[in-house]
């Protein structure tokens, strides 16, 4: 992957600061850019109907194609484009052909499991490592029920074989508490270990959050020390009020690491339907929460209905971090006094 054009252009500050993909702490070393990188196989697919190409990364540009829903394409280079828009301006080009803009393009990579691990009575939570993958209601994959998203997080209930052996994972829909049925090839189940908390020893009154609306950041702090720094996208709100991120003082009282989310159509936009958004963490008592978003990659610009929306690896960070800590046998938990979110 060539990395020339974004180095030359960002500090690594500014880096994490247009990517949202980590921590800004004088305390923690921060990750050069090959680092974040050094993965191959990094893959875009595409997250609506009809993303243009560009010839360069601008919008000015001459257009040399349209991509579509579900479309992956080798990343092949990251870079920065002109000032607009202002909240995000991450390029990609993609299969080394044409430049999209990266809002609607969600970085995946393509990781077949191979696990025996265990399922506990309980279940255990685990997240698709695949562009996408179909669920179905029944192992021999002729209903499908959902199409389910790279980093997306499900609680599985068992590991099951069809009848040609094939192994498959029985997924308890957290919303409906329909049964679905996944290839386990797709799904990695998470290690106990990738479940504790992080920075357990700090007193819980000492942690808090800042959520600025008008930058578009979150940040973690210990005492007055910021320990992590994170690009949102809060709600988009309008002239008649839409779906504003409202501002004030809340608690991470509940959470979870996965949930369906759903919604039906309003006066202010079109609802959504949204199975296994990861890292989920509530402050509001109406379903308001900071959580991973895997629909969008837009962060920096208002996208969401009122949610805080993070790059999923940052809603794990933030999931680990704050108060109550979940117990690694549930799927929910909640407690009454949690981490302070202070939303401005």
């Amino acid at each position: 992957m060539n990395l020339s054009g974004l180095s030359q252009n960002l500090t690594r500050r500014d880096f994490l600061k247009f990517l949202g993909l980590g921590f800004i702490s004088s305390v923690l070393p921060v990750q050069g850019l090959d680092t974040l990188f050094a993965a191959d196989n990094l893959l875009g697919r595409v997250t609506i109907n009809g993303v243009s190409l560009y010839k360069s990364p601008s919008y000015k540009a001459d257009k040399v194609g349209d991509l579509y829903l579900d479309t992956v394409k080798p990343i092949t280079k990251i870079t920065i484009g002109d000032e607009e828009p202002a909240g995000n301006r991450l390029w990609y080009q993609l299969d080394g052909y044409g430049y999209a803009h990266s809002g609607h393009i969600q970085p995946v990579k393509r990781r077949f499991q191979a696990s025996h691990e265990e399922i506990p009575l309980d279940g255990r939570v685990a997240e698709v490592t695949v562009p996408y993958v179909d669920a179905y209601t029944k192992m021999n994959g002729t209903r499908k029920a959902y199409r389910l998203y790279y980093s997306s997080m499900f609680w599985v209930l068992s590991r099951e074989r069809d009848e040609r052996g094939i192994a498959w994972y029985k997924l308890l829909d957290d919303r409906t508490y329909a049964i679905y049925y996944v290839r386990a090839l797709y799904m990695r189940l998470i290690p106990y270990k990738e479940l504790l908390p992080i920075s357990s020893e700090v007193d819980p009154q000492d942690k808090w959050i800042l959520v600025d609306l008008e930058e578009q950041i979150l940040t973690a702090f210990e005492r007055e020390q910021s320990v992590f720094m994170a690009r949102i996208s809060s709600g988009v709100r309008t002239k008649e009020g839409g779906f504003a991120t409202p501002r004030g003082y809340f608690r991470t009282t509940l959470k979870r690491p996965c949930r369906h989310m759903a919604i039906g159509p309003s006066d202010f936009g079109s609802g959504f339907d949204l199975p296994g958004v990861p890292w989920v963490s509530y402050f509001t008592g109406d379903g308001r929460a900071l959580h991973g978003a895997y629909w969008h990659n837009n962060f920096g610009i208002p996208q969401s209905h009122g949610c805080i929306n993070m790059a999923p690896r940052a809603a794990r960070w933030v999931y680990l971090w704050t108060f109550p800590s979940v117990p690694k046998d549930r799927y929910y938990y909640s407690e009454l006094e949690g981490t302070l979110v202070k939303i401005v």
